[in-house]
């Protein structure tokens, strides 16, 4: 799927919308502990920009609860219409769904909290949607985001087909325009684009088993066609790098990381202009 400032280099779909789930359930704890901090609570009114399967969309309208709503936004129309499906087998009336690409959003104004999770590392230009995030956030509202810093995965001991990915997919993401170390960059992008007392935190997991360990094994499958599309490896040794990191995953001593996730949020003043 491609934009005008971004091309996704993860397959989308219903296979798409499993791996989301997965990654939800891993990195949900990390999340929430942000929603903490930051002050999430009882009737905000919130925007999910690139919310994928709507895993976290649907968390924030339980928090936010009837007195508050929920838009969360994505370009993948099939993660939306099964985002939408499961909202509605939960009778989760404070939240809405909506196909949109992040290069075309922008509602001044609107929301108590704008928040964005790991999109900014597929964009060319992350800054633009930082600008118009922030410029979706009222008065007294929050904007929060949460990107990754790539440099940070590594598994105990080495192993080629992990390596494999590690190298790869920062590669295919570069290679399309995106940043896979974005993360350690948001802060920075907060104060250059006047966003004021930015606070961050960086959490980071760890496996040794269960499906979440699974994670760089599938990321390095749905990412497989872009990586030979660039022209960064074959199709013969994308598969014996996944068979490598499959047995390397399944191997109950073997640990496995997720990346450095950097999570930056800033509030707007009650009297800051919009």
């Amino acid at each position: 799927m491609s934009g005008k400032n971004h091309t996704y280099v993860l397959k989308g779909g219903k296979a798409g919308y499993d791996r989301l789930l997965l990654l939800a359930r891993d990195r949900w704890p990390g999340t929430k502990a942000l929603f903490e901090r930051a002050g999430l609570s009882s009737g905000m009114h919130c925007a999910d920009v690139g919310c994928g399967g709507g895993a976290v969309s649907l968390e924030m309208a339980k928090i936010v609860g009837p007195a508050g709503s929920v838009v969360g936004v994505d370009m993948d129309p099939v993660t939306v219409e099964l985002a939408r499906q499961e909202a509605r087998s939960r009778s989760i009336e404070n939240l809405e769904f909506r196909v949109g690409d992040a290069d075309d959003w922008s509602e001044p104004g609107t929301y108590d909290v704008v928040y964005s999770r790991f999109l900014l590392q597929h964009l060319r230009d992350p800054r633009s949607l930082i600008k118009r995030m922030w410029e979706g956030v009222r008065p007294g509202g929050r904007l929060i985001v949460e990107d990754i810093d790539a440099d940070g995965w590594f598994c105990e001991p080495s192993n080629d087909g992990f390596e494999f990915f590690r190298t790869a997919y920062p590669r295919v993401l570069r290679a399309h325009g995106g940043d896979p170390n974005i993360g350690r960059k948001l802060f920075a992008l907060f104060l250059g684009l006047g966003i004021p007392r930015p606070e961050l935190t960086m959490v980071q997991s760890l496996h040794a088993g269960g499906d979440v360990k699974y994670l760089p094994q599938t990321t390095l499958r749905f990412s497989a066609d872009a990586i030979v599309s660039a022209g960064l490896a074959t199709p013969q040794d994308v598969q014996k790098a996944v068979e490598g990191l499959t047995a390397f995953t399944e191997d109950p001593t073997t640990l496995i990381s997720g990346p450095r996730i950097f999570q930056v949020w800033s509030r707007r003043g009650p009297s800051d202009p919009v």
